[in-house]
């Protein structure tokens, strides 16, 4: 059973999973934010057994909401009324400028792993 972590954003959504142990966490894929999304995460949920999902909670530096915070929110309560799988929100500060700074072509599923590697190192 594997944990997803999900990096959102307006255009696009970042995945990255973690290893059947939750010790390592992988880029995994991006998905555009469209009509066919949550049909398309509940594919990637069944395909990998996935027993929990983790999305990036953007603060800004003073660890304050912003309007993104919101919207990421209320994207998570769609995507909870799609899914049978427990959501939890986890601080994704600076993911994104670590996943620029990596040069990697896939900087959403970057991000999204660097958010679940941070989250699973805290758990462990």
């Amino acid at each position: 059973m594997k944990i997803l972590a999900i990096d959102y954003g307006k255009k696009w959504i970042g995945l990255a999973i973690s290893d059947d142990n939750n010790r390592l966490a992988f880029p995994y894929k991006t998905l555009e934010n469209n009509e066919k999304l949550f049909s398309e995460l509940n594919g990637v949920i069944k395909k990998e057994e996935i027993y929990k999902i983790v999305i990036g909670l953007p603060l800004n530096k003073q660890m304050k909401p912003t309007p993104q915070t919101t919207e990421t929110e209320n994207w998570a309560e769609k995507l909870a009324r799609q899914i049978n799988v427990p959501l939890e929100f986890y601080n994704e500060i600076f993911t994104t400028k670590e996943a620029e700074k990596s040069g990697a072509k896939n900087q959403h599923a970057v991000a999204a792993a660097i958010l679940l590697q941070s989250y699973l190192d805290k758990k462990s």
